[in-house]
């Protein structure tokens, strides 16, 4: 007997939270999978849904925890993002396809972002990266693209263009994405599964950062490249630079960066 798969143990769970059952109607929507131990919603998640609505994209929030306990805004600034509640099975791209399911609509728009909250930020407005992803030929679109493991975009910025996840391929790998819980194996199969099965099947990729700009072949841009990408306008650091500065030889300096660059201490929006 086959084991489950994420939509199969997540579906009977799932439920939205709040009067609201349905999505705004629009030709741009975002799903924001984030995930936390308790209720509380950190500034980074709140502005992030606020930068993607003034872009002009319906919001789904997909929250996985174990606590279920309504996520608490209070002092953030308001928005009018749908919310989903789910536990943590699938980590985000189990949260993306969780939304993929619940609303299809989401599937058939023609532009459709997906993030993530390992992002701290926005610090800055999000314009020129969705209008780089709006203006852009490409079917999938990625706010960075790396050589780690293998020629990718990576997931916590990613864009599709022109209803392909409708595609009997992606709607596919979304609904039969296998449950995982080894991080190895999640990055295997979610993130560079998605990217060979785009490559495989002749879907046209690109970003608005390559990798070659802030780093050497097979290094992660968000991580050795920070700084260079703070400069060249990517208004967002990693969470993991935060919280284990010692990952990267100048990550103690990124607090600093950032609050000289957007006047923040991106501490306090965690």
């Amino acid at each position: 007997m086959a084991a489950p798969t994420v939509l199969e143990r997540v579906l009977p769970v799932a439920r939205l939270e709040g009067s609201r059952t349905a999505l705004a109607a629009s030709d741009r929507y975002a799903v924001v999978a984030s995930w936390g131990p308790g209720p509380r919603v950190s500034r980074s998640l709140a502005e992030m849904v606020v930068a993607l609505e003034t872009q002009g994209y319906s919001v789904v929030v997909v929250r996985a925890s174990e606590d279920d306990s309504p996520l608490d805004w209070s002092g953030l600034p308001e928005n009018d993002a749908l919310v989903v509640r789910k536990p943590n099975i699938g980590y985000d791209f189990g949260s993306w396809a969780t939304a993929f399911e619940l609303f299809p609509e989401i599937r058939r728009a023609p532009y459709v972002l997906i993030t993530n909250d390992s992002l701290v930020g926005p610090f800055a407005s999000i314009e020129p990266l969705v209008r780089d992803f709006e203006d852009s030929f490409y079917d999938v679109w990625g706010s960075t693209w790396t050589t780690q493991f293998m020629p990718h975009l990576q997931s916590f910025f990613v864009g599709f263009r022109g209803g392909i996840l409708e595609d009997h391929v992606l709607r596919k790998f979304w609904h039969d994405l296998p449950d995982q819980t080894v991080k190895s194996k999640i990055i295997h199969m979610y993130e560079l599964g998605l990217n060979r099965l785009l490559q495989g099947e002749g879907y046209v990729t690109g970003a608005w950062l390559d990798y070659n700009l802030v780093v050497r072949y097979s290094q992660n841009p968000v991580i050795l490249g920070w700084r260079r990408m703070v400069e060249l306008g990517f208004p967002f650091v990693k969470r993991e630079l935060l919280r284990d500065p010692s990952i990267v030889g100048d990550g103690r300096d990124v607090p600093d960066v950032i609050q000289r660059t957007y006047g923040v201490d991106p501490r306090e929006w965690m």
